[in-house]
């Protein structure tokens, strides 16, 4: 039906959510043979898959499915990095959501008490698997979850990043060449070259000096 829709990617939810009104965030909700089918009929329609998942045991179930990228990866553990590693299964990250939510969850009465539970404990934790990734050699794409905080502020993720250990030069490419790859759409974007189409920004100053200058 998606297909029929005309989609480009499909997302599926391995994970529980942190702003969905259940009490776990981590749990894993499909099952393996279900990610299986899942990824195989989206390949079969040429599309990638990109997994929003938080916890270790999801993360893992849906990269031996096959999926293209994990979104969030909040309690991704070691070994869940090594399987990424070998199976070349992008990493997005998007600490500013993480960010944004555990900020939130500190106002009383900002989200229901369990999803303020959540937010809280995803919070500091996103940040901390984002620059562990990294120093693991974690394949990372840039990807910020826009619209759990409001847009327009989406390239705080670049501070973030940096924050969390990568160096800028990293986090532009990220967000460039990166994710380009992971949407399979490098023979047009993500490098600046002949024949390509020429999306450039433009900032006043170095942001290999100063990342905030992104914004």
């Amino acid at each position: 039906q998606h297909y029929k829709d005309g989609v480009d990617l499909i997302k599926i939810m391995p994970s529980g959510g942190v702003l969905d009104e259940s009490s776990s965030v981590d749990n894993a909700q499909l099952t393996e043979p279900e990610l299986q089918a899942l990824v195989a009929a989206a390949k079969d329609y040429g599309f990638p898959v990109a997994a929003h998942a938080h916890g270790a045991e999801a993360i893992r179930r849906a990269v031996l499915a096959g999926v293209d990228s994990i979104e969030h990866g909040t309690f991704m553990d070691d070994a869940d990095m090594k399987l990424m590693k070998q199976h070349h299964t992008w990493y997005v990250p998007t600490i500013i959501a993480g960010d944004f939510v555990g900020q939130k969850a500190k106002i009383p009465g900002y989200y229901p008490a369990q999803v303020a539970a959540k937010a809280a404990q995803v919070g500091p934790q996103i940040l901390k698997t984002a620059g562990d990734a990294y120093r693991a050699g974690v394949p990372i794409a840039f990807g910020t979850d826009a619209g759990v905080y409001p847009h327009g502020q989406n390239a705080h993720e670049f501070e973030l990043m940096v924050q969390a250990g990568m160096p800028p030069a990293f986090a532009l490419q990220a967000a460039t060449t990166h994710a380009a790859k992971l949407l399979r759409m490098d023979r047009d974007i993500g490098t600046v070259e002949a024949g390509k189409f020429a999306d450039i920004v433009a900032v006043p100053g170095d942001p290999l000096a100063d990342i905030a200058l992104m914004k």
